[in-house]
């Protein structure tokens, strides 16, 4: 009688504020899982150090490893594995970083590393809210922002590898300046890190700061206020909506998804506080048949899908070969 063994792949997303990886089955189970913060200020050799480090802790005794699908907080090349110019990480170090060189060279396992929010997006549509559709549009906002672009269920990348870039889309020529060097991209106004800049700028937003702590994370504190209906959140939080419905109006005039699925904890935030905002806006501005028929839906994973993201990455990759 001939066994089959069971195979294994690594999902490791690197995000803008945490670091996960993850041992995933082919069933799409995560059976071991790490997550840290420490990553957040490494340079590339450090980050590649510490992930070879953890991996090696993680994999212990581990057999039956088909390879590490690394997500990455920004763009990248895939075909060459490469960084591009910017990312949401805190070091300033990471253009043109051959990463998945990097990586590879010091775990021994066949490694692919592509954009965070592809690789999210790819785990909604094979498992959670993009699984009914065939053309799908996943936007995420979270410490950065980003997205992912999938026709007929397959994930576009784009000649490069930059397409889904939504967190670059701008929204306001006059707005603060991003980290691409533009002004008023999605990402400088809705992201963790665009609000955080908001806050501590706007007057409007003064009221967070009565008690005098200005070191409280006031991104949490002000989504939390707004969905417990504080009127001066709601009323301060408002204006920033209507980028959000400029960005949606944009992808559904040029793509024409299905579906958008929005994740992130602030996108699911934003999304359920003003989803009627959102519809309202949208009917105004798109012809009714297009309107009625593409559906805004709720990420259903959780904060581990990047790391199933990887993990199908390399499913889908190297099974075949096996």
């Amino acid at each position: 009688m001939i066994v089959l063994k069971k195979h294994y792949a690594v999902g490791i997303d690197i995000g803008g504020t945490k670091l996960r990886l993850g041992l995933v089955s082919e069933e799409l189970s995560i059976e071991r899982c790490f997550i840290t913060q420490e990553h957040q200020y490494f340079a590339p050799l450090e980050l590649a150090d510490f992930v070879a480090k953890s991996l090696a802790q993680l994999l212990e005794g581990q057999e039956n490893v088909l390879g590490v699908g690394v997500g990455y907080p920004g763009p990248i090349w895939f075909t060459q594995g490469c960084t591009f110019s910017y990312s949401n990480l805190r070091h300033e170090g990471w253009e043109k970083v051959p990463l998945a060189k990097m990586i590879e060279e010091r775990v021994g396992f066949p490694v692919l590393v592509d954009n965070d929010a592809n690789l999210a997006g790819l785990a909604e549509v094979r498992l959670g809210a993009g699984k009914e559709y065939r053309d799908v549009v996943y936007i995420t906002i979270s410490t950065g922002t980003g997205g992912a672009i999938f026709f007929n269920r397959q994930l576009y990348r784009g000649f490069l590898g930059s397409a889904g870039e939504f967190g670059h889309m701008v929204v306001d020529l006059r707005g603060p300046q991003c980290k691409c060097g533009n002004r008023g991209c999605v990402m400088s106004l809705l992201s963790g890190l665009g609000l955080e800049k908001f806050i501590r700028e706007e007057p409007s937003c003064g009221f967070l700061f009565q008690d005098g702590n200005r070191e409280e994370d006031c991104v949490k504190k002000f989504v939390e206020l707004a969905q417990c209906g504080n009127p001066s959140a709601l009323s301060a939080m408002k204006p920033l909506v209507e980028y959000l419905c400029i960005a949606f109006l944009n992808v559904i005039h040029i793509l024409n998804p299905e579906a958008i699925v929005v994740g992130g904890a602030l996108g699911k935030a934003l999304l359920a506080l003003f989803h009627k905002d959102i519809r309202e806006y949208l009917s105004a501005h798109l012809p009714k048949e297009v309107v009625e028929r593409t559906e805004i839906r709720e990420a259903k994973l959780n904060d581990w899908n990047g790391v199933l993201g990887g993990a199908i990455l390399v499913f889908e990759s190297f099974a075949a070969s096996v």
